[in-house]
């Protein structure tokens, strides 16, 4: 068992891999990577709940953040570092167990799995997990036991997620509006105030925590004003992913820009998703010319 634990916790295994590397690879292992962070799985999550399915959606983006704040509990739970510094071939800081981007990609895809009973999306969703796993491993900032750590954590929370969903769901039906506020601001605020007070202060759990707030709300709110529905048109799916993404995007900048409210970015990335990019899209179908 000792063995086991060395081998996967070895510099060995990333000397190895890194030892068929050109800057071709390099490159391409870097966009893999940049593809499994958390900030494009919310774009890809908010984009089902756009353009596809509105429920998936929403649960989807949850999964994303039970998955952030997985991570981070895991993290400074266990502790344990990176492979040195010489070894990495992109800037990664904080501790290595278990790998985040194994984890998010886990768990967003084993949910979507779950629910997506389809052989080619199956092979798509794995094949994700492994790629996004070992471009981790190659750019020397996690040991092969990381992602395999990040991966069971991740498969376990999508497991979690989509066993307690129909409980989940009763609760939520049988809950006056004012109580669903309550529910959407309660949790995200108990698993930031467990990470900081239990664990340790991070500002991760602020975002995390914040970012999952603006959600839940934005998402009781686009009920209440919008109602907005699912569609079956080509045409207005890009048009929504395209109108979405960009008022994300420049509420993202604004809020940037106003050192105030840096750390509220996050709580309006997520109220934006579910409620002002729905809001905006009503607004301009609206102005469609009736037939």
């Amino acid at each position: 068992m000792l063995e086991l634990v060395k081998i996967l916790f070895s510099e060995g295994i990333i000397i190895f891999l890194q030892s068929y590397g050109n800057p071709v690879i390099d490159i391409l292992f870097k966009a893999i990577t940049n593809v499994g962070s958390q900030p494009v799985y919310l774009i890809l999550a908010s984009l089902i709940f756009w353009c596809a399915s509105r429920k998936t959606g929403i649960r989807v983006m949850y999964v994303i953040f039970f998955s952030a704040f997985a991570t981070i509990f895991a993290k400074n739970f266990f502790s344990m570092l990176r492979p040195p510094d010489y070894l990495h071939k992109v800037d990664a800081d904080g501790f290595g167990f278990p790998s985040g981007h194994a984890l998010s990609t886990s768990g967003f895809w084993g949910y979507l799995m779950f629910i997506i009973k389809n052989k080619a999306f199956i092979f798509l969703g794995i094949l994700a997990i492994f790629l996004i796993s070992l471009s981790r491993v190659y750019l020397g900032v996690h040991y092969i036991g990381d992602v395999f750590g990040g991966i069971f954590f991740g498969i376990l929370i999508a497991i979690i997620l989509f066993r307690i969903e129909p409980w989940a769901l009763l609760i939520w039906r049988s809950c006056e509006m004012r109580s669903r506020y309550i529910l959407v601001l309660l949790v995200p605020s108990l698993l930031t105030f467990a990470g900081s007070f239990i664990l340790s202060p991070s500002p991760e759990y602020y975002e995390a925590g914040l970012a999952m707030a603006g959600i839940g709300v934005g998402y009781i709110l686009e009920r209440e004003k919008i109602r907005f529905e699912d569609i079956k048109s080509r045409t207005l799916k890009i048009q929504r992913a395209v109108v979405g993404i960009i008022t994300i995007g420049i509420l993202w900048e604004i809020m940037s820009l106003i050192p105030a409210f840096y750390l509220f970015r996050y709580a309006v990335l997520g109220f934006a998703s579910t409620f002002v990019a729905p809001w905006v899209f009503s607004w301009v179908e609206n102005q469609r010319p009736s037939k």
